[in-house]
């Protein structure tokens, strides 16, 4: 990036200049052929699709790395499904994809439906449209058996005019179509680490009438019009990226002219538009559209040029605010750059630039916060506040793939903290301060009830993470039920509340006639939530990591070290608790009479095993 401009910036100046802005077909391809060297190594997508897929890849190239997450496309040739995953030789595997998508519509695959219902009756209607979720089912999982890259499947559409009445008949098509989709997604739940793509939605937010383009389609076999493509390749690529990347973690909010209208040093309290009608009740709709991501699990912050204790007056005491004080896990309310308040609630959160939304009206804070912090994610609002919650929901990084417990009580977890800390300026020592917590730990073995945080966990944890191996799902589960491995977690409550479970391990026996005679075992993966580090809670983990260990033959542990850009942090872990250093970032210790001890200041409760 010869030009000095951010990675951003770049894209967009590449877009823009290839006549891309407008989404004209001809400007796309020229983008998607510039950006080629940019994405050169980037993951790669795999798409199945009984549409010609080819016509999307420069589509998809574009709004991913408009996206800020730069994707490859490998598109099947037109119409092939199931040779491609059967045949192991074949150029899908070749492809070596990252994340494999399917997507069948039903306008292609039983083309005569709409027109034959009448005749065929709900009966008939519903045979044929399980034949096309059976077919559906059955690609995701052999393409689970074959793969352990995510896979989404595209539900079921209605692209066409039905009967007018068609919906006030309880057993009409698209009420059959959506009782198949509902199945749908509850089917692909039992295969691992499959989701459904809402093609459906997209359709929906197209409208069927301009997403159709019967001309394209009988021509080149076309998915739909020029619209249809963008809105596919913006939502394919939004959703492969969930699946790829951790959600962010903390949505920075302006207030003036943002969380509400005016300007509260101007026009006081009094004056501040929000509410249920008129330009205030858009204003309402982003809080409630706020408040909906922090049930959601994101945390919400405010960064604002404003008077500290006004602001927080207006927050607590205004009758028509949905968010209150409460609901924001850190406020930088004062006259500094914007930038600033953002490097400052990222640190009081413990989380990295990276993991933050920017949403602020203003466009010059927009761009000086993109020059200053490149890292952070900032929204481009529009003009009018009537476009703040589309704007907001377009948004990639917002969505996770599954929602956890865990995720919903994010919010709850980190007022605890704030209580902590709190608590922690009362204590005389650390120690004093680790006791007087009443840490009480559960550990166990992963199960089904667990594997879906115990992958999160995998996934998103940075700082404290000893070798960051970011282990597919179905790699995880396959581990844990090995007899020659151990995947461990640990969950973390004390006496201001559950933090929920925080610590994964990973260890397995080392391959090899010698090792396997030493009972030399490895810690494939250590990783903990940087929220509880440096309570003992690590050690706690460690103790029972290497009792499982030795409970399945070990009598050696080796731990290592491997250097990422955000886990300097957890870099002598190993040295500082007397391990014996082997090599260059490699520790082993003896556990054949004992292992790690478990600290005194962490309370264990039964195990639970798998």
């Amino acid at each position: 990036m010869s030009s000095g401009l951010s990675a951003a910036a770049e894209v967009e100046a590449i877009i823009a200049e290839a006549g891309a802005g407008a989404e004209g077909p001809s400007g796309v391809l020229k983008a998607a052929r510039r950006l080629a060297p940019l994405i050169s190594g980037q993951p790669r997508v795999a798409l199945l699709a009984s549409f010609a897929g080819q016509l999307l890849e420069p589509y998809f190239v574009v709004e991913a790395a408009r996206a800020g997450y730069p994707l490859r496309l490998w598109a099947a040739p037109f119409g092939q499904f199931e040779q491609l995953v059967l045949d192991t030789g074949s150029a899908l595997w070749a492809s070596a994809p990252e994340v494999l998508i399917v997507v069948l519509r039903l306008c292609e695959l039983d083309r005569r439906l709409v027109d034959e219902a009448p005749e065929l009756g709900p009966a008939g209607v519903t045979a044929r449209l399980v034949a096309l979720r059976s077919r559906l089912v059955g690609l995701a999982r052999e393409l689970r058996a074959r793969s352990a890259a995510p896979v989404l499947v595209a539900n079921l559409a209605l692209e066409g005019p039905v009967a007018l009445f068609d919906a006030s008949d309880p057993d009409g098509l698209a009420h059959l179509v959506a009782e198949q989709n509902r199945v749908l997604a509850r089917e692909l739940r039992e295969v691992a680490d499959a989701h459904v793509f809402d093609y459906a939605g997209t359709v929906a937010e197209v409208g069927a009438a301009r997403f159709a383009d019967a001309r394209l389609w009988a021509m080149a076999r076309a998915v739909g019009s020029t619209e249809a493509h963008v809105a596919m390749a913006r939502r394919l690529a939004a959703s492969a990226r969930a699946l790829l990347r951790p959600a962010q973690k903390c949505i920075v909010v302006d207030l003036d002219h943002t969380l509400w209208g005016g300007v509260l040093g101007d026009d006081g309290p009094a004056g501040l538009k929000l509410g249920d009608d008129g330009v205030g009740a858009l204003y309402k709709d982003l809080q409630a559209a706020l408040l909906g991501y922090r049930r959601r699990g994101l945390l919400l912050a405010v960064a604002s040029k404003n008077d500290d204790a006004v602001a927080r007056e207006a927050l607590a005491t205004h009758p028509e605010m949905l968010l209150r004080p409460a609901d924001f896990a850190a406020m930088e309310i004062g006259w500094g750059p914007k930038s600033e308040g953002l490097s400052a609630i990222a640190r009081a959160l413990n989380i990295g630039v990276d993991a933050l939304v920017f949403v602020d009206d203003n466009p010059v804070e927009r761009a000086a916060v993109r020059a200053a912090l490149p890292e952070v994610q900032v929204v481009e609002l529009p003009a009018e506040p009537a476009g703040y919650v589309a704007a907001l929901r377009r948004t990639p990084g917002l969505e996770a793939p599954r929602l956890l417990a865990e995720d919903r009580a994010r919010a709850g977890m980190v007022a605890g903290d704030v209580a902590r800390g709190a608590w922690s300026a009362q204590a005389g020592s650390v120690q004093d301060f680790l006791a007087s917590l009443e840490m009480v730990a559960e550990v166990g073995r992963v199960d089904e009830a667990t594997l879906g945080r115990v992958h999160q966990l995998i996934q998103k944890t940075n700082q404290f993470n000893l070798t960051t191996r970011r282990h597919p799902l179905e790699e995880v589960r396959r581990l844990g039920a090995a007899d020659d491995a151990v995947v461990a977690w640990l969950r973390l409550a004390d006496r201001f509340g559950d933090l929920g479970l925080v610590c994964v391990g990973i260890a397995r026996a080392v391959a090899g006639e010698a090792a396997e005679q030493a009972g030399l075992w490895e810690i494939d993966s250590l990783l903990m939530s940087c929220r509880v580090m440096g309570r003992q809670v690590e050690d706690a983990f460690l103790s029972y990591l290497a009792e499982q260990a030795r409970g399945r033959g070990a009598r050696r542990l080796r731990g290592a070290f491997v250097e990422t850009a955000k886990n300097a942090p957890v870099r002598g872990f190993y040295g500082e608790r007397g391990w014996l250093a082997t090599g260059d970032n490699v520790w082993e210790r003896d556990i054949a009479a004992e292992g790690p001890a478990w600290p005194a200041v962490v309370k264990r409760r039964p195990d639970k095993e798998a």
